[in-house]
This record gives structure tokens, sequence and C-alpha cells, in this order.
């Protein structure tokens, strides 16, 4: 076969789209929470098609119209907080965690219009001012002449070799492309309900989450000028063939498909509707400890199944007629396995993993050519038995179950003596891996607003190429891509009706060396830098500006002081408000309370020279002198934290630190105390040392933004 297009063309295409959302939310009772909203999309592409009449009064179709979708997605979910969690408050005042949250929700769905979708269109309107081409089969291919054409471009032909149309094995006609008349974007009718909360006695925290979503105005292309007018049938898989016999090439089983056209006048007349639909349905469980003191090792681990049924076009897939619709399962495996490994070496050097496991994506046997005549390579396999009448292909089945993995064999040999279905093979399972390496950057000596990183991508890949060489690739870190062609046409008997096949030794194969396009190896490296004043530093300034050089009167001492003292949120504090609810003994009890008033004294009287200072501030003033005199008290009061921290962890059991806040569980760690020093550690991601329970400076930070608050009403 021979086919090129004769003509480029650029064009430019344009849409305007616009958005209008509105959205409220019912409080019915303190636990729970109601949202709704409506949304609505509107789309309208900027030019049309070169309207084509010939195209109106073939097909009743306009191949100018285009489609100006007005999407309506209304939006209902809720929440309901169940229990209380066993945390103590954070601070007086301060709402205690729920001991769970069911979330849940239903809601529809809509993509917006493509911009590019209507490029075809335009390009192919079949007339003269659209791209042109030509297809020649069989006798009518041109004899190449590769160094002629390696010297001469131009010599490449531009017409059959009968002269173009002149028999029907070549085709001058053009494609044309358009828009379904109800065509309209996708949309998902979704719904899902969650639970999510703590589990085993808040060692674990759990989220089960179930999904179901009807999709609805899914996309198919259907050729219009394809007449299902059966000439014959295949004699050994019964077949139907659009096309006679004479259109066949018997040497090679090449087939000239304009012989199955509605018009000669035009090749592909491809129709872009949106009447299809599927349904997937999806449960995800996420599990995870939750760290209440300082760990070297951490993870996470997640499963979910999907299961997925569509309805799928003939022209993309079929044993016969391609403008049937069939159901059929997705290709996507519907088991996978997320999970993240986290370890902090040295105390230094955080390494996370972060991989995935994925069942093998299905795949159907097919031909690598077109045997109905439909002028798609759309056609699923017959499987033939070892004992096929033709020799060649009984020996091809024969020496290929030989050499197949399980699944391949299974799947070909429980299909045995018919056309197969549809997804009916299943490829290996996958695993895929990210790593990234974060440095401290206190024990590198990096100044306090810089991190740096290190990120692989596909580290699997990597210790594949280096362990096995590029010659002996075991696939590792690749997604595999199974070889789906089962039977390759080499000619066809006229006279039995049936076709000449050999059969494909690669089929199933998912052998790297056999891959073009695989995942690279990539080794990445960030460098972040904080360019902006610390929180601190900006809070300060507005504080000593009042009354300095903005308006309102210069804050007290005794502000200053409080404040200051309290910047770095006492622990002790905390745990001795909540002593009932943590249970503390005598000793427990009489101990803290003990380190708590030294440490308050201790504390108050490192800010009052410090306070002092602050507030005999002239008009003008340095600011970076004031913060220098802040820092250093702050300094002084976190090494006295370092000193009474341990002594309090080591007094309290695992079951009263599980019900600490996770900032009250961080504030108790000299790790944590370090990265916060000379700030809250909300800057350039913060370090490699991570910390119990997660958002510990986002939970300090609003914890201590509404005690100052408070204080300051």
């Amino acid at each position: 076969a021979f086919t090129r297009t004769l003509s480029a063309r650029e064009l430019s295409t344009g849409q305007v789209t616009g958005s209008l959302a509105i959205g409220d939310s019912y409080r019915r009772t303190p636990d729970l929470q109601f949202q709704y909203g409506l949304r609505v999309d509107g789309s309208r592409y900027t030019n049309s098609p070169e309207y084509n009449a010939l195209v109106e009064s073939t097909f009743d179709r306009r191949n100018d119209n285009v489609p100006s979708p007005i999407s309506i997605s209304p939006r209902l979910g809720f929440s309901w907080t169940v229990g209380t969690a066993q945390e103590i408050a954070a601070f007086t005042g301060a709402v205690r965690a729920p001991r769970a949250v069911i979330r849940g929700g239903i809601g529809m769905f809509a993509n917006s219009a493509n911009a590019g979708q209507i490029g075809n269109a335009i390009s192919n309107n079949g007339l003269a001012s659209g791209i042109q081409q030509i297809n020649c089969v069989g006798p009518a291919v041109p004899v190449p002449d590769w160094s002629l054409y390696a010297d001469n471009p131009g010599a490449i032909p531009e017409v059959c070799a009968d002269g173009t149309g002149g028999t029907v094995f070549s085709n001058a006609s053009p494609n044309v492309s358009l828009f379904a008349n109800d065509f309209a974007p996708q949309k998902s009718l979704r719904s899902n309900l969650s639970w999510n909360g703590g589990v085993l006695d808040a060692r674990f925290t759990m989220n089960v989450e179930g999904q179901y979503s009807l999709n609805r105005n899914q996309q198919r292309f259907v050729d219009l000028n394809f007449s299902p007018n059966e000439r014959f049938s295949l004699g050994d898989d019964g077949r139907p063939v659009y096309v006679n016999t004479s259109s066949i090439v018997p040497a090679s089983g090449s087939i000239a498909s304009s012989d199955a056209r509605v018009s000669q006048a035009f090749a592909r007349v491809t129709e872009t509707r949106s009447d299809l639909q599927s349904r997937t349905a999806q449960l995800t469980m996420r599990l995870s400890p939750i760290q209440r003191t300082p760990s070297k090792f951490g993870w996470s681990a997640a499963y979910t199944y999907m299961n997925t049924r569509e309805q799928v076009s003939g022209f993309s897939s079929t044993d016969g007629n391609p403008l049937d619709v069939n159901w059929a399962s997705s290709a996507q495996g519907p088991h996978s396995i997320n999970y993240t490994l986290r370890y902090l070496f040295f105390n230094a050097v955080q390494v996370s993993w972060n991989g995935t496991f994925r069942s093998g994506s299905a795949f159907t046997p097919t031909i690598a050519g077109d045997v109905n005549g439909d002028g798609y390579a759309n056609d699923r396999a017959y499987i033939y038995s070892t004992s096929a009448a033709d020799a060649a292909v009984a020996s091809g089945m024969q020496q290929l179950l030989a050499n197949s993995t399980g699944g391949t064999r299974d799947c070909l040999e429980e299909q045995a003596g018919q056309i197969a279905e549809r997804n009916s093979c299943r490829g290996p399972w996958s695993s895929t891996a990210s790593l990234n390496v974060t440095l401290d950057r206190a024990k590198f000596h990096m100044p306090q607003r810089a991190q740096l990183s290190l990120s692989v991508s596909n580290p699997l890949g990597g210790a594949d190429l280096l362990l096995n060489g590029s010659g002996k690739l075991k696939g590792w870190g690749q997604t595999p891509s199974p070889d789906q062609s089962l039977l390759y046409v080499r000619g066809f008997d006229a006279a039995s009706k049936t076709y000449k096949y050999e059969v494909n030794q690669r089929f199933g194969a998912t052998r790297p060396q056999f891959v073009t396009l695989r995942a690279p190896v990539m080794l990445t490296a960030s460098i972040k830098y904080d360019l902006g004043p610390t929180r601190e530093a900006q809070s300060l300034n507005q504080q000593l500006m009042s009354g300095r050089s903005q308006p309102g009167q210069q804050l007290p001492e005794a502000f200053f002081r409080q404040i200051s003292a309290q910047s770095v949120q006492n622990p002790m504090g905390t745990i001795l408000r909540s002593q009932d609810s943590l249970r503390l003994t005598t000793l427990q009890a009489d101990s803290i309370a003990s380190m708590n008033r030294r440490y308050t004294y201790r504390a108050d009287s490192l800010w009052t020279p410090t306070a002092k200072y602050l507030t005999a501030l002239p008009k003008a003033f340095d600011r970076s002198d004031a913060y220098k005199e802040y820092l250093t008290a702050r300094h002084k009061q976190v090494d006295m934290l370092m000193e009474v921290s341990a002594a309090v962890r080591e007094l309290l059991t695992e079951a009263q630190l599980r019900k600490l806040p996770s900032h009250v569980v961080n504030l108790l760690d000299p790790r944590y105390l370090t990265l916060i020093r000379s700030g809250t550690g909300m800057y350039v991601g913060g370090t490699g040392v991570s910390f119990g329970g997660g958002g510990g400076d986002f939970a300090f930070a609003a914890g201590m933004a509404m005690e100052m608050a408070v204080m300051r009403h």
C-alpha cells in the first residue's frame, strides 16, 4: 500500500469559554453540614469549517455545524463528624478533633469543549481547499525508487501507478470530518462516600472511600461513508466482509476499501458522536501510622479496586459490523497498590520512596490489517487451534503457545476456535517508583532559609540498567505494553474465501528490548531559598511601628514580655490543663508542674530586659537590631525548652503521648525545636526532619494566632 498527503495546511482555531458558579453551605447541627451549588459552563468556537453542499446532499449532515455546548452541573455534599478523638485540646477553648469524619456527595461534572477538536473538521472539509491525499493498494502501488527519492524529493509519486482513480485499488478522494448535530462534551454523574478516622486505639489513621460514576456523552467516531452491505463471509471464522473478492489483492491480502463506500466522491467521512456511556465503581482504602513520637521510619499504604464497563464502537474493535456498539470491560487494570516509605539516615538525610504496584492492562488479540473491508485496522483475531487446517498457522500457534507466559497462553487456549473477545487477555503486573532525598539544612550547615533536595524519577529503571545492562533489561520501572497483533495478513484465497495468516510469535510480549518508548531515568536537583522576612520579623516590626511610624499607641512593656515569651508555645501548660484526660499520676503531675513553674519563671526573666529594650526604642529605630535582640532571647528560650522536653517525654507513657496533639508532641522533640529555633520553619518546605502527626507547624501557628487574638481582645 502507498499513502501520501498531497497538501499541508496551517490553521488556527479559537474558542471562547465562560463559567458561572454559585454555592452555599448549611450547618444543620454542630456535627452535620451540607454544601450545595450550581455551575454553568459554556463555550463557542470562533471559526467553522467551509460548507460542503455535496456532504449534506449525500449524508444529510452539514459539515460546518460546530457545537456550542452549555453544561449545567448541580452538586450536593455533606460532612458529618462522629464522636470525639482521644486527643486533648491543643489550647484553652480549642475544639477537639472528631473521632471520625464521614463525607459524601453527588454531582454532575462536565468537560469543556476541546479547541483542538475543530481542527480536523476545518482541514478535512472534502473540498479543494482541504487536505488532499492518495491511497494506492496492490497493483496501483507505484514501484519505489529510493535512491531517486533521496536525491529528488519532488520525484515521490503524486498519483497511483494506474493514474489515480483508474481502478478500485486507487483512490484520490478526500476525507471529511464533522460533528454530530447533538454532539456534547463528556459528562459524569459522580457520587462518593468516605470515612476517615483513627483506628486501633489511635495508632493508625484509615480512610475508606467508595465512588461510583455514570459517564455520559462518551465519544466515538463513525464513518458515514461506510456501506454495511455484506458481500460474502469468510470461510473459516464466518466474519462478514463488505467488499467483493475482486477488491482484495490475492498476493498480500490488502483491501481496496473504496468498494465499501456509500459515495466514491469521498474517502472517510468521520462523524464525531457523543452517544456512548460507561460506568465506573471504585473502592479505596488508605492506612498510615499516627506517629506520636519521633521516628526515623515512616510509611503509608493504599489499595484501590476499580471496575469499569464501557460501550465500545465497532470502528475501534469489531468481529462483524463496525456500526455495532457493545458493552465491554475497560482495559485498565483493576488493582492498584500505592505505598510510601520514609527513613531518616543519621538524623540528617531523609529518603522517601513512593511506589505503585498495578495489575496488568487488558488487551485484545487483533489482526494487523483490515480483513472485513471497512477500511480500519480494527478486526479482532480468530484464535486458531494447533490443529488448524493451514499447516503454517497450526505450527505457528503451537510454537506461540509453547513460548508464551501463563496468562497469554491461557487467554488463547480458552478462546480457541472463536473470534477473540475484546480485552480478553491481560498483561503482567507492573511497578513504578520515585525517589526523593532531602538534606537537613542544620546538619549540612546550610542557611536557615535554604533547602536542597534531590529526586530520581524511575529509580527502578536505573537499577535495571545498572545491574542487567542495556542488552538484558528486565523491564523494571516500565509500564508493559503487550504486542496485541496475533495475526499478520499474508494473502487471500478467493476460492475458499479465506485469508492466509502468519502467527506473530511476539504476541503478548512485553520484553523491554521490543519497546521503543520507555520511561526515562532522571535526576533532578532542587535548591530553594526564601528571600522574604520571617513571620516573626514581620509581626515584631508591625508591633514596634504602632505609635511610632504608624498611627496608634505604643505597646507597653508587659505586652512584649508576655507575647514574646508565648511565641514558643509551652507544651507543659497544655499537658497540665488536661491532666485528668491524660490520667496523669501524682508523680507525673507534680514533676511536670515543677518543671513548668521553673521554665515559666526563667522565660519571664529572660524576656524582661528584651521587652524593656523594645519599649524604649525611639520613633526611628533599626529594624535589624531590634529583631536581633528579639532573636537572641528566642534562642535562649528554645534552648531552655530543649533541656526539659526530653524529661517530660520520658515521664509520659505511650498511651498518653497518643492523646497529645501533634504539635505538642513536636514541641517535646529537640529536632523540631532546632528547626523552629530561629522561626516557625514554615519557609522553603522545612527540612528533611519529619515529625509525628503531620501539619505541626500549621497547627502551632493557628493555635498561637488564636491565643494572641484572644489576649489582645
